[in-house]
């Protein structure tokens, strides 16, 4: 039966789906989080401030060093960026998890909800450090030691790039509405330009939740006037919002730093040596060829790379990628930070190495006799070769003098293109079409399963990730080495070909080359590439078979019921879509597990069961409570302005996809005229749109398969609606 968007979803809410989302805190987890995980893990989970009662504690380093973990209060954003170049919460972050390996410490992030709750919640001992960027005002001397500045920031006035009559000094700003939180440095400087130059400026507060970027969004999509930014966090919005307009700076030289409890000397001194050793050069647009001396100086690893599902993208708030896998193993290697930047389109990789925008590329770069002349590349850590890519079930293309008279989309920039030219030299009629330069290669496929091109090429291991999603294209013809050939089995994907993948770094690094080539010897073919060449290219991201017993029978929906509708109950949520839930994720098998390591019946990440206060999810009872306890979180952070069937279907996509990619999509559905509060028909739309190189360039998060969480609501939502009617035939046949 067909429910997409039938009425019947709508008894979520006269079934008692949640009976009080906001306002109950969850119930106590029944393990204690795993102490013995690494810092790297636990870097990617958070424990919400409002999730649990935490514990108070306002010893110095040496109680620190007793506990074994060091509690770090951040905004509550629960997903970063997508990071291009290094944002600041996101290298926040890395120093902290460094700062605490050092001393074998875990380190646990609480997020705090209000910006103005940080240092009130660090005073009561909740936490031992705020690494929020916070600005350095005698106000707040008054209550906190800071450490040594991170940085230092100009604080600058933005307005929407494009909006006729913006305010060019500061003078200009009387008369005017500002928006920022009443709790931020940003009121504070406003404050005293009102008194001094802008009598007439009126500084209207915001909700202390916004963090900034999304203030500064909407201020670029006209919901807001102007607001107020520090320069080195809108050097990391630019990166993606274009619409962002740079006005005037009205306070110069803010710095920046973390906090930490005024009667914490120890902690204070530890961190501030730390600091200094360090010796930040944040700035992402320095630019430095410098060889691999000078790279372990600077203590980061640029990389640069591609937003896409191969190479490097976010799924559930965690970065994934099989080349920014090896780009991190890379850096951990030298013992170094790794930033990822990624151009604006694939043409602009080589040309941003040279120019010292980055260290090395790690984006699935093809080696060419052309690009052999401009950058120096390493041992392969792919083999690959090129096949023709056309719609499944067409016309057999069977040799290579079949290509003739086809129409072949590529890019000019690809290697594709110069495999078609030199072919095209003794095979009449090829028409080679360039493709846009902003286009991936899987969009392409993609627009061949559409029918809106006949054929393209791809590499093999491209290829099979998106035959782990999709069975409307085919491989139908070898391009390289022997054209003709059959395409390489699943097993020899990524190491057999005669095409080379590799880094490149500059012609004038060759210690950092000769270090390259070193890493690739000592890690091709090994465990650690092995299990990250199985995720990404071997494992069938669906999963088939049908698992548990028959909907229906007897009654049952799942051999799990009871289960499902205790904790359901626990939590306030309807155990018949929780059961279409855990069917949708694992056929209501508990020893499952996807190809990005998530276990259980509800497909849990281990990293987000132990910030829930579970290890073993494939227990079938603990790893239905972590499931059901996460999707309580999912539908409690929803905007209560929202209706809450809406509420229901975004939190649903957030658990499939990661919160961040939603909030996206209502962004991107509201600059269409789309209704951002609506699902079907409307965010679910601007989803698919961020699989787009032109759209997710500019979203915060970056690309998503967006085809995944439409299937994902639209298949939970049409499953619940059979569970309820087959459950009410069952209670009345037993009457």
């Amino acid at each position: 039966m067909a429910l997409r968007k039938g009425s019947l979803f709508a008894l979520l809410t006269a079934a008692c789906l949640l009976t009080a989302c906001r306002g109950c805190a969850p119930p106590e987890a029944e393990e204690e989080i795993d102490q013995d995980a690494t810092p790297e893990e636990l870097g990617v989970s958070h424990v919400s401030a409002t999730d649990r009662e935490l514990s108070r504690d306002t010893g110095d380093l040496d109680a620190i060093a007793e506990r074994g973990t060091l509690r770090v209060l951040v905004a509550s954003a629960e997903e970063s960026f997508l990071p291009r170049s290094g944002t600041p919460a996101s290298l926040d972050r890395e120093m902290v998890r460094e700062l605490a390996g050092r001393r074998d410490l875990d380190v646990q992030f609480i997020l705090v909800p209000e910006h103005d709750s940080l240092i009130p919640m660090l005073l009561e001992g909740v936490g031992d450090l705020v690494a929020a960027q916070l600005t350095v005002t005698e106000s707040r001397k008054e209550d906190v030691a800071f450490t040594w500045p991170l940085h230092s920031a100009d604080e600058i006035v933005v307005g929407k790039k494009g909006e006729e009559g913006l305010p060019s000094k500061p003078e200009e700003l009387s008369g005017r509405k500002v928006h920022v939180r009443a709790g931020s440095a940003y009121a504070e400087t406003l404050a005293e330009l009102a008194k001094e130059t802008a009598p007439d400026l009126e500084l209207v507060p915001v909700e202390e939740h916004l963090d900034t970027e999304t203030i500064v969004y909407e201020v670029t999509t006209g919901k807001r006037p102007l607001t107020v930014v520090d320069s080195h966090l809108l050097t990391a919005i630019e990166a993606y919002n274009p619409n962002v307009e740079r006005l005037f700076t009205i306070k110069e030289g803010r710095d920046i730093a973390w906090a930490v409890r005024p009667n914490n000397p120890d902690l204070k001194a530890a961190v501030d040596a730390y600091l200094i050793e360090k010796a930040l050069t944040a700035d992402a647009k320095t630019l430095f060829t410098g060889d691999l001396e000078e790279i372990k100086e600077r203590g980061r690893l640029r990389v640069l790379t591609r937003n896409n599902p191969v190479t490097y993208f976010l799924h559930r708030g965690s970065p994934m990628g099989f080349d920014y896998t090896l780009a991190k193993m890379l850096a951990d290697s030298l013992d170094v930070r790794l930033e990822m930047v990624v151009p604006p389109s694939r043409d602009l990789l080589i040309p941003w190495l040279l120019e010292g925008r980055g260290d090395v590329v790690a984006a699935s770069l093809t080696v060419t006799p052309e690009r052999e002349e401009q950058v120096s590349f390493s041992r392969p850590y792919l083999l690959v070769d090129e096949l023709l890519v056309g719609k499944a079930g067409g016309p057999d293309i069977d040799s290579i003098e079949s290509l003739e008279g086809l129409e072949i989309h590529v890019r000019r920039s690809s290697s594709y293109f110069e495999t078609l030219s030199e072919l095209s030299a003794d095979i009449d009629g090829i028409r080679i079409v360039e493709a846009p330069e902003e286009l991936e290669t899987e969009r392409l496929i993609d627009m061949v399963g559409q029918g809106e091109i006949p054929f393209t090429v791809a590499d093999t291991h491209i290829l099979q990730v998106e035959l782990t999603y999709r069975d409307d294209v085919a491989p139908l013809l070898v391009l390289t080495g022997e054209p003709g050939a059959e395409p390489p089995t699943e097993s020899q994907v990524g190491v057999s070909g005669s095409k080379k993948i590799a880094f490149a770094v500059r012609g004038d690094n060759p210690d950092l080359l000769d270090t390259i080539d070193g890493f690739v010897r000592r890690t091709y073919r090994g465990v650690e590439y092995n299990m990250a060449r199985n995720r990404y290219f071997r494992h069938h991201r669906r999963i088939s078979g049908t698992g548990g017993v028959r909907a229906g029978d007897d009654g049952r929906l799942s051999p799990y019921d009871e289960l499902i509708e205790s904790y359901s109950r626990k939590y306030g949520l309807d155990w018949r879509l929780m059961a279409a839930l855990a069917y949708q994720e694992s056929r209501f098998d508990p020893n499952a597990e996807s190809w990005v390591g998530a276990q259980g019946l509800f497909q849990v990440m281990p990293a987000t069961g132990r910030m829930l206060g579970f290890t073993n999810l494939r227990d079938p009872a603990k790893g239905t409570h972590a499931g059901i306890m996460y999707m309580h979180r999912r539908l409690a952070g929803m905007d209560s302005r929202i209706s809450f069937e809406e509420r229901v279907r975004f939190a649903m996509a957030g658990y499939n996809c990661g919160i961040g990619h939603v909030y996206d999509a209502r962004r991107l559905a509201a600059a269409k005229g789309w209704d951002p509060d609506r699902w079907f028909d409307n965010v679910e739309r601007a989803m698919l749109l961020l699989m787009e190189p032109r759209y997710h360039r500019q979203a915060r998060h970056g690309y998503v398969r967006g085809t995944e969480p439409v299937n994902y609501v639209a298949s939970i939502q049409n499953r619940y609606g059979s569970y309820v009617q087959l459950l009410a035939e069952h209670s009345s046949a037993d009457e």
